[in-house]
């Protein structure tokens, strides 16, 4: 008889290894997911970072450091901002958050829409309901959906300003209804197109054809040459041959 082998995994804590910004949030979440059990939030910390830590931030010796105090700076320092610095989040979004047109299901549509959102705040800006909403509402896609969106939250549903849920809810009604006309739309259009081009008419066959005449060429001008007048000779009649007879 067989014994089965047991299988063992290794669940190894998240290690800390810089005092950065964005490894400090990235180990923040990940601790959140291990079990507090398997190990302290102190032996996690890599030595020579926990040195540097215990000295420089809470200013205390490596000995009396607790995991609380740990625990608290870290938390601390993911609530703020980095470098004090506050970015322009309305271009960020504007430049990643995309809908996702080519999903033809609204409901798989919309969730992607979220999940992106998601993905690219942090844990600190979620709790800035108004804020989070704003962002959903001002990338929505097409603007034709977006205008919809923002004319009803401004006159009737004005629980979604500050109720992602609501704004769920709504976004995904108005899509429904836009994706059932968006192709009845587009047929009608296309059959009223064909109606208004009309093919040329072509010339029967047998039927006279108007006779091209030719153009008629340009005048052209004639020049005549003209010379010099010729010397005429002198007259032998008149006063000079009475003269001559008188002479004689």
């Amino acid at each position: 008889m067989s014994i089965p082998q047991p299988n063992f995994e290794v669940i190894k804590a998240p290690e800390l290894t810089s005092w950065e910004h964005a490894a400090l949030i990235e180990w923040h979440r990940e601790w959140e997911r291990y079990d507090n059990v398997a190990a302290t939030v102190k032996g996690s910390v890599r030595r020579q970072t926990l040195n540097n830590l215990a000295k420089y931030v809470p200013k205390k010796p490596i000995a009396s450091v607790t995991d609380a105090d740990i625990m608290s700076v870290v938390e601390a320092r993911c609530r703020t901002l980095k470098n004090e610095f506050v970015p322009d989040v309305s271009s960020l979004f504007r430049a990643n958050l995309r809908m996702n047109m080519t999903i033809d299901d609204c409901d798989a549509r919309i969730f992607r829409y979220y999940e992106y959102f998601y993905r690219d705040s942090d844990a600190g800006y979620k709790s800035r309901m108004k804020a989070r909403c704003r962002l959903l509402v001002e990338n929505l896609q097409p603007p034709v959906l977006k205008a919809q969106i923002g004319r009803l939250i401004d006159l009737e549903r004005r629980d979604c300003k500050s109720d992602d849920v609501a704004l769920f809810d709504l976004i995904l009604e108005h899509v429904k209804i836009q994706q059932r006309f968006h192709p009845i739309s587009q047929d009608y259009a296309g059959k009223q197109d064909s109606k208004t081009i009309k093919p040329e008419k072509k010339p029967r066959r047998g039927a006279p054809t108007k006779p091209t005449s030719a153009p008629s060429p340009a005048p052209t001008t004639t020049t005549t040459a003209t010379g010099p007048c010729p010397t005429r000779s002198p007259p032998r009649d008149g006063c000079l041959g009475r003269e001559e007879v008188s002479r004689g």
